[in-house]
């Protein structure tokens, strides 16, 4: 408000013909000219659901499930899979039901040597579902030495 006022005190001494340019100095176009961009009102496209798929074991086979929807397509945008107190690796990740295949992560790690995230993915655009109706898992196999293994995933039907 200050450098407004200040702006106007010296259009008034140099002329009106100057308002315009010392106002665009002190009122920058938008917020994108200070770096910033506004957050989107909702991440999601719209007539979305949001949904998670979590699980958690210890020993076999751990599968985290966006569930099928009738009508509906199922979109994954992310996944994490954590484990605990164990020295056996963790892994292979799958990721199935997707479009085109599956994707298969490989882990060299255990929760022992890593503390607890084993596996991430973060997917921009969220993939969708090889078809309507389709439910994606992600399925780890467990390290029978764990105290837990923990698989979380998170998307959108629409």
């Amino acid at each position: 408000m200050r450098r407004m006022i200040i702006a106007l005190g010296l259009a008034a001494l140099f002329g009106a013909g100057a308002l315009g340019t010392l106002l665009a100095q002190v009122n920058p176009p938008g917020p994108p000219a200070y770096g910033f961009t506004p957050p989107l009102a909702n991440q999601y496209p719209a007539q979305a659901t949001p949904i998670t798929g979590n699980s958690t074991g210890a020993t076999g086979a751990i599968v985290g499930t966006l569930a099928a929807a009738a009508n509906r397509t199922t979109y994954i945008c992310g996944f994490n899979v954590q484990a605990i107190g164990g020295t056996s690796t963790v892994g292979p990740i799958v990721v199935a039901g997707l479009i085109g295949s599956s994707q298969t992560y490989q882990t060299d790690v255990n929760s022992a040597t890593v503390g607890k995230e084993v596996a991430k993915g973060n997917f921009n655009p969220c993939i969708p579902a090889s078809a309507v109706n389709t439910a994606i898992t992600i399925t780890t196999t467990a390290d029978g030495t764990a105290s837990a293994v923990d698989v979380n995933a998170w998307g959108y039907q629409q």
